[in-house]
């Protein structure tokens, strides 16, 4: 007798119009990374917010990503835009309908002249498990720290060290107090943030323009400003973004000349009571600026609950290799002083100098 291959009764779609977008993240109660306006907050130039839908009789697929065009040529690569996302599944999945949604999708990127492919891995959502079968090649990154928020806040501030409990009460004794800002405060916020970027002479990618602000001060994405005060002076202030489940410590920053009163610990801690008491299941702090286990701001957010380890993964594809050779050797031939190695794609290594986060893309 004949046998014929199975198929899944898929109905892919490639979905770009917002409304149905977040139809579907309301309908799965996806997180805020998977909300449009976070792709319309993130995209730069010409780059194009596009949403792959492979609903089946089993499970659900969706995965959201930006298209970027390869500059100077007509090709094009898609990556998860800074924060984190990538492949979603819901349902139960085999490995082979894994590869038999890869096989479309890939063959559907093949079409359109899209060379590669970057994930960043959701920590909270574990997406990494399945997603591994998804990208050619996928690596864990760094440690995130995550504050589970099912305890008394009581009982998470016992979590916290001892130096981070001292400094509170030193911030709490020196007069500064910790309020929500206004939408004309995120002007404020945005001011400090470009001080603090200077500060640590950071990387030219890790800037934004006003019209980022705006975004999060018209509440086009779900967020709250944090700020922290003394006398009604700000002198620092966090930006939180707001999913269903989780919230997300986004942006900080703090005025270098009124950080001796610790305005940064006290922060944090209202910011994860606030989170407590808006009824979060966790709340997400990210992790270092560098890989190393050693790294400041990793130590720093891990004395806010050392137990609470997460992982942030990072998924790459070669979609088309011998495009991706032309492209790589015609960008080593035209930025010759340039050491490609860490990055992906390579040929979007940045030109200016890496910064300490050098294995991230660009």
């Amino acid at each position: 007798t004949e046998v014929f291959p199975m198929m899944s009764l898929s109905d892919e779609r490639l979905i770009r119009d917002p409304r149905e977008w977040d139809a579907l993240v309301a309908t799965y109660q996806l997180d805020c990374y998977y909300e449009h306006a976070y792709f319309e907050l993130a995209k730069e130039h010409d780059e194009i917010p596009e949403l792959f839908y492979y609903p089946t009789e089993f499970g659900t697929l969706i995965y959201p990503y930006l298209r970027r065009r390869v500059p100077g040529t007509r090709f094009e690569d898609i990556t998860t835009p800074y924060g984190y996302g990538g492949p979603y599944f819901t349902g139960i999945w085999s490995l082979d309908q894994i590869h038999e949604a890869r096989e479309r999708f890939e063959r559907y990127c093949k079409e359109t002249g899209i060379v590669t492919e970057t994930v960043r891995f959701h920590p909270l959502l574990h997406n990494q498990e399945l997603g591994q079968y998804w990208c050619h090649q996928t690596n864990i990154l760094q440690p995130t720290v995550t504050l589970e928020l099912t305890d008394p806040f009581e009982t998470i501030e016992g979590g916290f060290s001892q130096m981070t409990r001292r400094n509170i009460r030193k911030a709490r004794r020196e007069g500064v107090t910790i309020r929500l800002g206004r939408p004309e405060e995120y002007h404020d916020f945005a001011r400090l943030y470009q001080m603090t970027m200077d500060k640590h002479h950071a990387d030219a990618r890790y800037y934004f323009d006003q019209t980022y602000f705006d975004h999060f001060a018209e509440g086009r994405i779900n967020n709250v400003l944090l700020l922290a005060e003394q006398d009604g002076h700000i002198i620092a202030g966090c930006i939180v973004l707001t999913g269903r489940q989780f919230a997300h410590y986004h942006l900080g920053a703090s005025d270098p000349a009124y950080l001796a009163l610790r305005p940064n610990h006290l922060l944090f801690a209202e910011m994860i009571r606030w989170a407590k008491q808006s009824g979060f299941q966790a709340l997400h702090l990210g992790g270092g600026t560098t890989r190393s286990d050693e790294d400041s701001l990793l130590a720093y957010k891990r004395s806010f609950g050392e137990a609470n380890l997460t992982f942030f993964g990072l998924g790459t594809s070669i979609l088309d290799a011998t495009i991706y050779e032309r492209l790589t050797r015609q960008f080593e031939r035209q930025h010759p002083e340039v050491e490609t190695g860490q990055w992906f794609p390579l040929y979007r290594t940045p030109i200016r100098q890496l910064s300490p986060r050098r294995e991230e893309t660009s």
